[in-house]
């Protein structure tokens, strides 16, 4: 800790923010200078892998600590509970004032009042204007690509006003030390921002995105049918590059508002005494495979791999970014041993202040993520959206086709990428030869003992993740009594049952 006064944390989460564009990564055409600026200052990880490819499932994870399998949070509807455990609600039990600000998609209603003081959304009064500029039926209508929209844009208002309140909030602190959530709901799509965003990027000079496979050779059979769908085939050369160029814009002004809240840190004075991460929930495919949006079932980098830097208080900066394999599931921990914070459930992150400390430069052999549902799920399913909605590509599938929404896992080393489908095509990649992941050789004889590692190792993870036990017993006769072998385990509400405190 610095001095006498607990850490401050400030947990700064974009929505959709890939980590390949961000300077730090080794992007050289992005603008992103106060991520950048957070990992010089502190660490960047290049290789932090969330455990799903959606929001809400994602956020669980990064909330308890726990896989999706752990507890049934592998759904869109499926948020943690008064009886789970959650990152904000171990915060304030502790004693810290907990202000969240946006987006939630992690806690369900009935757990928000244990779990914070201040819940900040919304645009502060300001008139929202913008929609989406093209009609039901014309070609570009589900690829998401909006453009140029005024500066009252709804997502990027609600941005800029959750930005402010938190940079008041940390000039004028509450006495006790505080945790703040600061949601953001860029870049996720629709590709739409204001000027100077729009025009920010020479559209010739951002990258142009990952081809799929001919056919979609040896992909899932959802990504092919997505892109149908979506009409991505339709798009020209030019129409992508706009894509990534107005995705680039939303990340740019993603950036601008985490460097508000940091300078609000830096002039206030309490930059010394606060931890400061940022980072995303899942990544986007802005154009890479012919796709647009996310997958809730495949893993490609661009999904799974997003941006992770971090500040720690008693830590100096690390020489260069890290390449070291860590997970979402990893944040919890990390907080927690940084805050002094007992941890009362059984949960399966490892704490990164080691590589933040300069004690090691390794942290996990691999990293999972994990999505989709048996085909007789129908309680999994997002909502059946009818084709005059945007999102009509993806969801309606797992109603039509479930089968193709089916339930897969992934593990990821260094080197290799290996997928497990219960209804489709399983993947293996070669990172080393094949970063993009465009030709799965999951088939190729020489490689069985690699896919019989990665298997194994995938095996293993089940059985020593596969489940969660209370900490809390249910005594079995009048004259036991509970053994107190943790604190935390007896203080914290989400150890009882779900009718019990909190």
């Amino acid at each position: 800790m610095s001095g006498s006064r607990r850490l401050n944390v400030v947990l700064f989460v974009a929505d959709q923010w890939r980590a390949k564009d961000t300077g730090y990564w080794g992007n050289g055409v992005v603008k992103s200078p106060h991520v950048d600026g957070l990992a010089e200052e502190g660490a960047g990880f290049r290789r932090c892998f969330v455990q799903n490819p959606v929001s809400t499932p994602s956020r669980a994870t990064m909330a308890s600590g726990w896989y999706c399998h752990v507890n049934g949070h592998r759904t869109m509807h499926r948020m943690l509970r008064r009886h789970e455990p959650n990152m904000l609600r171990y915060f304030k039990e502790a004693g810290y004032h907990v202000w969240w600000g946006g987006k939630n998609d992690m806690i369900a209603a009935e757990a928000i009042a244990a779990s914070c003081h201040d819940r900040v959304w919304g645009t502060g009064g300001r008139e929202v204007s913008g929609g989406d500029p093209w009609k039901v039926g014309d070609r570009l209508f589900h690829t998401f690509l909006w453009g140029e929209v005024p500066e009252s844009y709804g997502m990027s208002l609600q941005d800029d006003y959750v930005a402010e309140q938190a940079a008041e909030f940390i000039k004028h602190p509450p006495a006790e030390p505080y945790f703040m959530l600061v949601n953001q709901s860029y870049p996720h799509p629709p590709y739409a921002v204001a000027e100077p965003y729009f025009s920010m990027y020479d559209r010739a000079a951002v990258p142009f995105p990952v081809r799929p496979p001919e056919g979609f050779a040896g992909k899932p059979k959802i990504l092919e049918m997505v892109h149908e769908r979506m009409r991505m085939d339709e798009m020209t050369d030019e129409e992508l590059r706009e894509m990534v160029a107005v995705y680039y814009g939303m990340v740019t002004k993603v950036d601008r508002n985490l460097g508000m809240v940091i300078e609000a840190l830096k002039e206030s004075g309490g930059w010394e005494n606060t931890v400061v991460v940022a980072t995303s929930d899942h990544g986007d495919f802005a154009g890479d495979y012919g796709l647009a949006e996310k997958m809730q079932n495949t893993f490609e980098d661009v999904l799974v791999n997003v941006p992770f830097a971090m500040r720690a208080p008693g830590c100096d900066a690390l020489p260069a970014p890290s390449d070291a394999l860590v997970e979402m599931i990893d944040l919890l921990p990390t907080l927690a041993e940084a805050c002094e914070i007992e941890l009362g459930h059984t949960h399966f992150g490892r704490s990164l202040l080691p590589l933040l400390r300069g004690e090691t430069r390794e942290h996990r052999d691999y990293v999972f993520s994990e999505g989709g549902g048996l085909k007789t799920e129908v309680h999994t399913h997002e909502s059946a959206y009818p084709r005059e909605a945007i999102y009509w590509s993806r969801p309606t599938l797992q109603f039509e086709q479930p089968e193709v929404h089916g339930k897969a896992v992934m593990i990821r080393s260094k080197e290799w990428k290996y997928v497990r489908r219960l209804y489709d095509t399983d993947e293996l990649y070669d990172l080393k030869s094949d970063p993009d992941e465009v030709n799965n050789v999951v088939e190729e004889a020489s490689l069985a003992g690699v896919r019989e590692e990665l298997a194994g190792a995938m095996l293993e993870w089940f059985v020593e993740t596969g489940d969660q036990v209370p900490w809390r017993w249910d005594l079995r006769g009048w004259g036991e009594s509970h053994p107190e072998w943790s604190e935390s385990a007896a203080r914290h509400g989400f150890a009882r049952e779900s009718g019990g405190s909190g």
